[in-house]
């Protein structure tokens, strides 16, 4: 009996200091979409940025690196790989960022003068929070970071889509319209869209007049076009009669993807889950309410689509 005591106390204080290590950020989600976060850099300038699962290195604009007090840059550079490809950037380093209960030491930044995404000033990648787990809680506005397997809850119905890593940026497995192809987990982006193959192995359905809507907004100087597909499967999630974006930026070019199924999934569809990357099993986790919560597709089309789980 005195050991089983003694056995129950080591548990008792061994869950508290688990609970400790987890780190927590809280977030907001702007007009533009965008999920926004409160960053002290260098223990002294606030600043707005987000925290992007498909950035490949910290991003500061020209005022954040001013008011924080950060060293002007040299001649060294740093090679950043976007949406439009690999640009070259002047290399600045940052001494400190924190957010909510984290804290990340010494960091080399691409100094962006020219950042032309509206809402967007600073970009933390979301591989610099060491953990097995980073679990975007958009319910909650926070995001977790921690060792272990991913939360789990007896209300929501999850799917677990295997993922992979090209190039350090991680992609889901995904399905359009029963075709394979890979996602891009992209919580920097508002919107998703899916490249030309992926549409055109999938068969999903050109739509003129919502692509000329589209030319309309945007000026037509974008290689961009709408198609509508019969369903959307992200594991046990199914989209039904999406409308999707279909684009083809130099990214997919870049990481020898062009010709291959591949998509970016921003949060115009993640904001709907629990989202949770297990970096240590390779899987994306998605939880919702099931066919309780509605889904968009493309924005101008938000509500057209149905949700439903198998």
């Amino acid at each position: 009996m005195r050991r089983l005591v003694v056995i129950l106390l080591a548990l008792l204080c061994y869950i508290p200091a688990y609970a400790a290590e987890r780190l927590v950020v809280p977030f907001d989600v702007n007009s533009h979409g965008q999920m926004v976060v409160q960053f002290r850099i260098n223990d002294s300038s606030q600043a707005i940025g987000v925290v992007d699962t498909a950035a490949t290195h910290a991003m500061i604009d020209l005022a954040t690196a001013n008011a924080a007090g950060v060293p002007i840059p040299g001649d060294a550079m740093i090679n950043v790989l976007g949406l439009e490809g690999a640009e070259i950037f002047p290399l600045v380093r940052v001494d400190s960022l924190s957010a909510g209960n984290v804290r990340i030491g010494r960091m080399n930044a691409a100094l962006n003068r020219r950042i032309e995404v509206l809402g967007v000033h600073n970009v933390v990648p979301a591989n610099a929070f060491a953990g097995d787990v980073i679990d975007f809680d958009f319910d909650a506005g926070r995001i977790l970071v921690y060792d272990g397997r991913p939360d789990t809850s007896t209300t929501l119905t999850s799917s677990r889509l295997p993922m992979r890593q090209v190039n350090g940026l991680w992609f889901a497995e995904v399905k359009l319209n029963g075709t394979k192809g890979l996602a891009l987990i992209d919580t920097g982006s508002s919107i998703s869209y899916v490249n030309s193959r992926f549409a055109d192995d999938a068969g999903a359905r050109p739509n003129e007049e919502k692509t000329k809507t589209l030319h309309g907004i945007t000026g037509g100087g974008i290689a961009i076009r709408v198609a509508t597909a019969r369903r959307f499967s992200l594991g046990r999630h199914r989209v039904l009669g999406p409308d999707l974006l279909v684009a083809d930026p130099a990214i997919f070019a870049h990481l020898g993807l062009a010709d291959e199924p591949v998509m970016v999934l921003g949060l115009d569809y993640l904001s709907i889950f629990r989202v949770q990357l297990d970096r240590r099993e390779r899987r994306l986790v998605l939880s919702s309410q099931g066919s309780k919560r509605g889904m968009g597709g493309v924005q101008m089309n938000a509500g057209g689509s149905r949700l439903r789980t198998n």
